[in-house]
């Protein structure tokens, strides 16, 4: 039995006709590419409005019974533009016939949102199987409901059905005969109702396929060389991470890096299935590969940060006798809907850090009177302004120099740590330092181990 590739193409790489004849020949140079997932058009350039976004203002505009005929011809247009310089014309009745049926559907479904988003991927793969076989490959478009993609009922929070895989395998025959296209982000309820994941779920349905049919290979098509190992805004022709391990990727896509849906390596990581990372439009790149397990010894992978941040501290004398003060604090939280992303704790003392968004004047005024009612601390404080930037690597959990260096380079710029913490994988070191210094942070720590 062959084994075969998954190629997942993003938006980008589908937003145009010159691009998606770039797709045709990378699927074409390797017989081994029989699973071809896509995402709805892209930008065309950096003015350009998404597929994705258009169906949003569309499904907007009827929701409010506003006039969205203009919006129905923009995406008429961008679709026909596309079909005319592909000679593929006899589909276009198809794409304007479902571009104007959403119109249609009921506005008190729970999932006509997700009907009108998933047209994007829906339209695009059928367009593209088209292609494919209007020049000589043998290739069919399938729908995630004839592929077994059976998700959850929440709107616009798909997750899959644990049983799905087993559907999804099924498919391995067909695919041994014929290339299969197949839409992301969205599967089907068991009532057969459209249902979407979360935006930029086109990476998770290819990491789903890749999984379910135990793929060689999860190639993730996008418009950029690699994965950067920090952000090339901050720093200066940063080097491309040549390897990077699914646990440590995970925590980089968590702590700011936007290459990669966090969800979407999850499946394929399970399943121990390497990924890799290419440029549609530059294939002399060899890309970023994500691994089950790393090869390449490298004190530090990535360096990612993320603004808007503060940190709430409680001290409490011989706090951690109190058996029932982490409950009540934690009830509080749950109470007033604060998230917090880390935790420090200490004899007389417990920090959370938490994202800005949470904290409200009304939330922030809330929490101090239960705090002080509930928990009686001798101090409570809050402390606003800060950033957390996050140093990625399964050589933390193995070294005792990484986190020395790090510190000692940050003392000698003068750049002071308000909190440290480490990460409960062992593989990522968090400083918090203030919103001032986020940058200078990230240039600090590159330059030391870069």
């Amino acid at each position: 039995m062959m084994k075969m590739k998954v190629t997942k193409f993003g938006g980008s790489s589908l937003a145009s006709a010159g691009q998606i004849c770039k797709v045709f020949e990378i699927v074409s140079a390797d017989r081994s590419r029989r699973f071809v997932v896509v995402s709805a058009p892209g930008k065309r350039s950096p003015e350009d409005v998404k597929v994705t976004d258009l169906l949003i203002d569309y499904f907007t505009a009827y929701k409010l019974d506003k006039d969205f005929t203009a919006i129905q011809s923009q995406l008429i247009g961008r679709f026909q533009e596309i079909v005319s310089a592909l000679e593929l014309t006899d589909i276009l009745p198809e794409i304007t016939n479902r571009i104007y049926g959403l119109a249609k559907l009921p506005l008190d479904n729970g999932f006509t949102y997700d009907s009108f988003l998933a047209t994007g991927e829906d339209l695009s793969a059928r367009l593209v199987a088209a292609f494919f076989r209007k020049n000589g490959l043998t290739a069919r478009y399938v729908s995630p409901r004839e592929a077994g993609l059976f998700v959850s009922n929440r709107p616009s929070h798909a997750e899959l059905l644990p049983e799905a895989y087993a559907e999804i395998e099924k498919l391995i025959p067909l695919a041994e005969k014929e290339i299969l296209v197949i839409p992301g982000f969205f599967g089907v309820t068991r009532s057969g109702e459209i249902c979407t994941f979360s935006r930029g779920g086109s990476d998770i349905t290819g990491s789903i396929i890749a999984a379910a049919v135990k793929a060689k290979l999860y190639e993730n098509f996008t418009d950029v060389d690699g994965i950067f190992s920090a952000n090339p805004h901050t720093v200066e022709n940063p080097v491309i991470i040549e390897e990077v391990t699914y646990r440590e990727m995970r925590e980089l896509s968590f702590a700011g890096f936007s290459v990669l849906h966090e969800e979407s390596l999850i499946p394929a990581a399970r399943a121990g299935v390497p990924m890799v990372l290419r440029n549609t439009n530059n294939l002399s790149a060899k890309g970023t590969r994500i691994v089950p397990q790393w090869t390449i010894d490298m004190p530090v992978v990535g360096i990612a940060s993320s603004s808007g941040f503060v940190i709430i501290k409680i001290n409490k004398y011989l706090l951690y006798r109190d058996l029932s003060f982490g409950r009540k604090f934690f009830e509080i939280l749950e109470n007033l809907g604060i998230q917090f992303e880390a935790i420090t704790t200490g004899i007389d003392d417990i920090s959370i850090l938490v994202r800005e968004i949470y904290l409200s004047v009304q939330v922030e005024k809330a929490l101090t009177e239960r705090v002080l009612e509930s928990l009686q601390p001798d101090d409570f404080s809050i402390l606003r302004g800060l950033s957390v930037v996050t140093a990625v690597s399964e050589e933390i959990r193995q070294q005792t120099h990484i986190t020395s260096r790090a510190t000692t380079a940050l003392a000698n710029e003068k750049i002071k740590i308000e909190t440290l913490m480490q990460g409960a994988s062992e593989v990522t070191l968090l400083f918090i330092v203030l919103q001032k210094d986020e940058k200078k942070t990230v240039r600090t720590l590159y330059r030391e181990f870069f």
